[in-house]
Order: C-alpha cells, then structure tokens, then sequence
C-alpha cells in the first residue's frame, strides 16, 4: 500500500520501539520494508520508558512532514492505546515521569497499589485489573502531578486528522493457527538466544519482563515451568489471549471498517 500511494509508514508497535527486541517484536527486516520509510523503529533502548504520549508526539511531527509532500500516511500496528492517542479528539494529559516514586511504588504489592489508586481515582481503579502494576502505577503518578483524578482531568481539543481504520478479518482459527506456527519460526529464529543476550544488556528492564516470548522464559528460569516446552506452549496461549483482546479493542470501535482483503482497502481510498 506504500508502494503504491508514495508514502511512508508508522509503526503503532509498543515493543518495535525498542531496541534489540527484533525476533520477539517480529520487527520487519530491511527486506520486508521493501525501501519504504518505517518510523519508530529501534528508537530507544530497553530500559527506557515510550507512553502512549511519547507515541502521539512523535507521530504528530512524522505525520506534519510527510504531508508536507503527501496527503496519506499508513500507520500500521496493533497497540490500540498508541493509534487512540494519536487520533482521539481529546488529547492525552502531558505529565512528565518521576521515576523516584515509581520506584516508591513498585515495592509495594499490586492490592496495596489498587487500594491507592481507589482512593485516588475510584472511577479510574475501576477500570484497571489489580494484576495491572504498571498500569497502575502511572495512574497513580498522573494523579499526583495533576493534583486531581484522572477522570476529572479536562482533556485539551486534539489534532483532527481525516483518519480510515481498517482491521482484517481473520477467522479466529486461522488466526490461532498463524501464531502457532509464528511462534514456532520465532524459537527457529533464534527468540531463546535473543532472551538470554538481552537479559545479559539490559538486566533490570521491567519491559522485558512484561513481553510475550520473554515473560515466559522468566518464568521459566524462575521454576514457574517444569521445562522448555512448557514455557513455548505458554507463548503460544499468551499470544492467542493477547490477539483475541485486540480484535475485542478494534471490533468495539465503529469506525473502523473489516477487510478481507487489500483490494477492499484500496477501493475503499480511492472512493473518498
């Protein structure tokens, strides 16, 4: 599709950000890019933070630029939080990281942390599960540099962009069965190899930590799974369980439109 509009692409990927993280991300090779300009790929490294806001600034300056010469860009991923902060017509609350009382909070436990957050945000707590740490964390951190509730928070107007989602429609079984065999071309990749380097590079990285494919061979080396098998099955079913919330996150959006195909996509452009 960028080939054929003359245009470049945004990554909407939370883990293609990062640096290192090229089998676990399936981060497209130079050959799969095909000469077609990809942005927000390898920008930082593991043990840095990326919000949701740090993906809507930088798209804003990417998308400012290649207008400058074209009238579309295709942003393509599957973080549903990054593409709504980008296009929602509130934008995000700008709140800086203080990463000593993250630190603060992350010694707490995950009830002790929700309980926090409740009597802070009670509307907000409600919408976030207890096991959500990080989640919660920053909702805690927003509060308290905002002085108020989150869900008080007026939100300023956004950038209006004249955005067209599209989403395959994948038949669930397909779908569970492609990452299956995703998941088993990644281990031939090298995913173990790429886990146990990284580890070494980036020790105390919490986004490693919280990364499907790396998650699990924490778990692994913790004694959580008997074997390593046990570990790659687990993959496999955090992977389907990852993919079915996604589909529940895009389906629960009206605007965007289910495709079959890419020849419903372009005609579906070229009609506006």
């Amino acid at each position: 599709m960028a080939k054929k509009y003359n245009t470049e692409i945004i990554c909407a990927d939370s883990r293609i950000v990062y640096k290192d993280f090229d089998i676990v991300s399936a981060k497209p090779t130079t050959e799969e890019q095909n000469g077609i300009k990809h942005h927000l790929i390898d920008i930082i490294d593991a043990n840095q933070d990326f919000s949701a806001g740090d993906f809507a600034k930088k798209s804003e300056e990417i998308l400012e630029n290649i207008f400058k010469n074209n009238d579309i860009a295709i942003i393509c991923g599957g973080t549903w939080f990054y593409i709504k902060s980008l296009l929602d017509e509130k934008s995000l609350p700008e709140c800086p990281i203080n990463q000593s009382l993250r630190d603060e909070l992350s010694l707490l436990d995950n009830n002790t942390l929700w309980e926090k957050l409740n009597k802070l945000d009670s509307k907000r707590a409600s919408l976030i599960h207890q096991n959500n740490k990080d989640k919660i964390i920053r909702s805690i951190e927003m509060c308290i540099e905002l002085n108020q509730p989150i869900s008080e928070y007026q939100r300023k107007e956004n950038k209006k962009y004249n955005a067209k989602w599209f989403m395959f429609n994948f038949d669930r079984e397909i779908l569970y069965e492609r990452i299956n065999k995703r998941v088993d071309i990644m281990l031939n990749d090298g995913l173990y190899e790429e886990w146990k380097t990284n580890k070494e590079k980036y020790p105390n990285s919490k986004i490693m930590q919280n990364t499907i494919g790396y998650s699990e061979f924490f778990d692994l080396e913790n004694g959580i799974y008997d074997n390593f098998d046990i570990a790659v099955d687990k993959i496999k079913q955090h992977t389907r369980n990852f993919a079915k919330r996604q589909m529940t996150y895009f389906k629960s959006n009206k605007e965007i439109k289910l495709i079959t195909n890419y020849q419903e996509l372009e005609k579906d452009i070229e009609n506006d």
